[in-house]
């Protein structure tokens, strides 16, 4: 077979493949920030409300670990993205990235580096303004 014979190498699962690990980085990601919440900004802002959850005190005793498994499923979404455009530079029978995986990508790093900058720089500043609004 040839190229010009419209058939990926890759096959045709290749793209959402790419695209569920970059869904996958975003949840993991989204849950660092939620595991780095849980500690004391969210219980505070629901105790303001006048709502409570008493779960989330085992979810903040894991932050540590979900972060590094956000940064983990991360750095791998990154790699495969970079070594499938690397490899597509070469081979012009496979696809690019897409740009909604690149797009979900940029999003997961972003969240996880608020997950990371959490307890140093935001819990502080919402803490004040939690307390200033319960006054």
């Amino acid at each position: 077979m040839t190229a010009s014979s419209g058939l990926r190498r890759d096959g045709p699962s290749g793209k959402s493949a790419e695209t569920g690990l970059s869904w996958a980085a975003v949840a993991a990601a989204a849950g660092a920030v939620f595991a780095w919440a849980a500690c004391c900004v969210l219980p505070m802002s629901l105790a303001l409300a006048g709502l409570g959850l008493g779960g989330l005190s085992w979810i903040a005793g894991q932050r540590t670990w979900i972060t590094l498994a956000a940064l983990g499923v991360v750095g791998m979404g990154w790699v495969l993205t970079w070594r499938r455009a690397r490899k597509c530079r070469v081979d012009s029978a496979c696809a690019a990235p897409s740009r909604l995986a690149v797009g979900l990508l940029g999003a997961a790093t972003v969240l996880v580096l608020l997950a990371l900058a959490w307890q140093p720089i935001i819990e502080p500043w919402a803490l004040a303004l939690i307390r200033s609004a319960r006054s």
